[in-house]
């Protein structure tokens, strides 16, 4: 296994070529697309994480039993939290890979486009697959793409412009490149990345100092000195302003 950005790039390869695929090899695609999440050290890791404590049994009778009110087809809906909608959308697809759960009949039942399997094919990948590789690619692949960005910045000695997910002395961006490139075990990265994550989208005051203190905590536990000094040193700046 690897964890470098290879990986992820692959994961993100194979999400495109599943969407680009047609239905008739749709099954081997989303074969390939799993193995490249079980061969990314990280990427194994996270979804391992997501769905330990998730029940996909009562998931599925929550978001695949529905039908609109006057209508007989069903419509697939999915979890608001984004983990459990990454969790949800990772089972189905190993439905899919275990031949548990026939991908033609799903089509058929949840996206039926007048009758035409290309057409239902279509709509699944822009609503399942689509936002399936998003997710991912925010929360690993941009990490990624920031990091080089903070990096050549920081080699031409331009620092003028404050960047985004910058918290005073404390920068999402850079602790997010140095955490993944840290020798804590992947689990732990993933915990990580999943407060830094959730620090650099909130918009709430309240919420981000919140998540400055969880982070501060974790730091503090993982030995990340440096950063969580940081972290409490703009904590209780933040804490000064609610």
């Amino acid at each position: 296994m690897d964890t470098g950005r290879e990986q992820i790039d692959l994961f993100l390869r194979r999400c495109d070529e599943l969407m680009q695929s047609k239905f008739i090899i749709a099954d081997t695609k989303i074969g390939e697309l799993l193995q490249a999440i079980a061969a990314s050290d990280l990427l194994y890791a996270f979804f391992r994480d997501i769905t330990k404590d998730f029940d996909y049994p009562a998931a599925k009778n929550k978001y695949m039993h529905y039908a609109p009110y006057g209508k007989t087809q069903k419509k697939l809906l999915f979890p608001e939290d984004p983990a459990e909608k990454l969790a949800f959308i990772f089972c189905l697809l190993m439905e899919f890979d275990n031949k548990t759960l026939d991908l033609g009949r799903f089509l058929q039942e949840y996206f039926y486009e007048d009758g035409s399997f290309y057409e239902s094919f279509y709509a699944f990948c822009n609503q399942v697959v689509k936002p399936f590789k998003n997710a991912v690619r925010v929360m690993f692949s941009d990490s990624f793409e920031t990091a080089s960005l903070t990096s050549e910045t920081q080699d031409s000695g331009s620092s003028k412009r404050k960047k985004k997910g910058t918290y005073g002395c404390f920068s999402v961006e850079e602790e997010r490149r140095q955490l993944y490139s840290s020798l804590l075990p992947d689990e732990k990265k993933v915990d990580g990345m999943l407060l830094l994550n959730a620090l650099e989208k909130a918009k709430d005051k309240a919420l981000q100092a919140a998540l400055l203190c969880g982070y501060f905590y974790f730091a503090q536990a993982a030995g990340r000195k440096q950063a969580a000094e940081q972290a409490a040193a703009e904590l209780e700046k933040r804490k000064e302003r609610l």
